[in-house]
């Protein structure tokens, strides 16, 4: 029976989670055994892009992606922050800033699989399509 790269992953987070750093280290270890004896090494990359899923989920950590024309002031970011924690009610958000010229102004906020589109430029774009109608 083949194992998914999910699988492997939801069972690496079940070996460590709440364990000491000692019962890490030696499931681990343990973990990259089984992977070798399994043929699926070659899929670590996979398992461990699933594995960050799987804790961010259960530790409730929401990363999220801001895109702006500059980079935010720490009162702006901290706002966006609450914001986007009382949204998803996340524990934790980690903030990557990208910076695009593009936009002209606002925001664009990246979060799982949603896009929160609050710059200027799509919000002209939507001011244009009501006006046609």
């Amino acid at each position: 029976m083949k194992i998914t790269t999910k699988q492997c992953a939801l069972n690496l987070y079940k070996t460590i989670d709440n364990k000491s750093l000692k019962e890490i280290k030696i499931n681990i270890k343990n973990f990259v055994k089984f992977l070798i004896k399994k043929n699926q090494l070659t899929k670590i990359d996979q398992i461990i892009e699933q594995f960050i899923k799987i804790w961010d989920f259960e530790k409730k950590i929401v990363e999220t992606e801001i895109i702006s024309t500059k980079e935010l002031d720490i009162k702006t970011e901290k706002s966006l922050k609450k914001y986007i924690k009382d949204l998803t009610q996340a524990k934790e958000i980690i903030i990557k800033q990208k910076i695009d010229q593009s936009l002209l102004g606002g925001v664009i906020i990246k979060y799982r699989d949603k896009i929160l589109d609050g710059s200027l430029r799509n919000s002209l774009r939507e001011l244009k399509e009501n006006m046609i109608k």
